[in-house]
């Protein structure tokens, strides 16, 4: 007996949605209560490389991509119900987008079955994509994803993205000005923003505005590819902010304003003040600081903090030692390289009411010296009770830190040191135990 056909629709087009689409379809030569039980996929996902995975003897890639695009059209054509998901990956953008362009039809068509959810991967092409005019008042659309450059007209009378809570965008050199400046401040109700974007051009200068009132998760990502100049500047307002992280290898210029719910703060930028010397990118030499200090100064009401050794390079640059005051952070992760060691006590005293906080050691070589600060930070004399040490060797200036910390965190409850393979040895332990605890409470875990 039968009995999978006899399931009614909505659990086997469940089942359907966990297979290929291309094997999905497929289906329709079973019976024929299975003929067109395809037109009604919820989620309708393409992928050009199961085509390229069975190409036929003889076969051009630009007769591969032709067979997918008439599939895709075909499935478009004869679809029934309403799309959850809709999205298309391109394993061969270059030729595809420039022989064969129905990638914004097929956008359309899905908006016209009230999508839900739509992903659009390309990998790195130089064709600006055009998007469909109604994507913006798509009443259904919630999730959207672009991994290409891409282009759509923003309309200025009407509400843009009504439903849109997420979305994720990866562009290359943005050419429009429009959807940097624009497109992150018309989401009436966005919470969830990915912005990724590779700086090439070193001629020109990209802003970006982020503003609004519900976004609550951001991930800010800058890489710089080849050369690219340091002009570009972004802006964020978002009062509602909960989540921020920041990953810029180019330093751009922030400004910041209005973070009054931040929790949760990653800044992992790249920068080497000497390699920047060499190349004489910045002028004066403590713009790196002045705009790492914008930074900051826009996020004090934060509970979390992840600093890259980068940033600390980059504040190594300012005329002054100098940090913004924390007055709610309990949790700091901070790499630390030269620079670190040396204004770590001065990062420590910004930060008040700090609980507990995580050290990784980055390899500096042998020759640093730990130098101890006049006034031991609040923080270590009234609120530090666990302190955990990663990537350590065991050389003089690590040990010199260590023994610091054990000797002025007056209420440590716990320090876990987690050393670099071959760098743990019986006697170092021991070393390490000997050392003077200024809480009779504390206890040390080496790992």
């Amino acid at each position: 007996m039968d009995r999978i056909s006899s399931l009614p629709d909505e659990i086997l087009c469940h089942i359907l949605s966990f297979l290929p689409i291309k094997c999905a379809v497929q289906t329709c030569i079973l019976s024929s209560r299975w003929k067109h039980l395809w037109t009604s996929l919820p989620c309708l996902c393409f992928d050009d490389s199961l085509w390229f995975k069975d190409k036929r003897p003889g076969e051009s890639t630009q007769d591969v991509l032709t067979r997918f695009a008439n599939f895709v059209k075909k499935v478009l054509l004869f679809h029934s119900a309403d799309i959850n998901k809709f999205s298309v990956h391109c394993s061969e953008p270059n030729i595809y987008l420039t022989d064969l362009p129905p990638l914004k039809s097929w956008v359309s068509s899905a908006i016209e079955h009230n999508v839900r959810d739509i992903e659009l991967s390309h990998v790195y092409v130089d064709v600006l994509i055009e998007l469909p005019d109604n994507i913006c008042t798509c009443k259904t659309l919630e999730m959207l994803k672009l991994k290409l450059d891409f282009d759509f007209k923003i309309p200025t009378t009407r509400i843009c993205f009504p439903s849109l809570k997420c979305l994720h965008v990866e562009m290359y050199y943005p050419h429009s000005t429009c959807i940097t400046e624009k497109l992150f401040t018309i989401c009436p109700v966005l919470e969830d923003l990915l912005i990724e974007i590779h700086l090439e051009d070193k001629h020109s200068v990209t802003n970006l505005n982020i503003s609004s009132l519900t976004l609550k998760r951001l991930t800010l990502s800058l890489e710089k590819v080849l050369f690219s100049n340091t002009k570009h500047q972004v802006m964020i307002r978002a009062p509602n902010l909960e989540h921020l992280c920041i990953y810029d290898d180019t330093l751009v210029s922030y400004m910041v304003h209005e973070l009054h719910s931040l929790t949760e703060v990653h800044f992992d930028i790249e920068f080497d003040k000497y390699f920047a010397e060499d190349l004489q990118e910045f002028d004066p030499p403590n713009i790196p600081a002045d705009r790492m200090l914008q930074l900051l100064k826009g996020i004090t009401n934060t509970r979390f903090l992840s600093l890259s050794a980068g940033i600390i390079s980059a504040l190594d640059c300012a005329f002054e030692d100098y940090i913004p005051t924390f007055p709610y952070l309990t949790y700091l992760k901070v790499d630390i390289e030269e620079s670190g060691f040396r204004l770590l006590p001065v990062i420590l005293s910004s930060l008040p009411n700090l609980g507990a906080m995580e050290i990784d050691f980055l390899i500096v070589g042998d020759n640093l010296r730990w130098t101890e600060p006049q006034c031991v930070p609040n923080c270590l004399l009234l609120h530090v009770k666990k302190i955990e040490i990663c990537g350590f060797e065991g050389l003089k200036h690590e040990l010199e830190l260590v023994k610091y910390l054990l000797k002025n965190s007056e209420v440590l409850d716990k320090m876990i040191i987690r050393s670099m393979k071959g760098a743990c040895s019986k006697k170092l332990f021991q070393k390490l135990l000997m050392f003077e605890r200024g809480s009779k409470t504390c206890k040390v875990e080496f790992l």
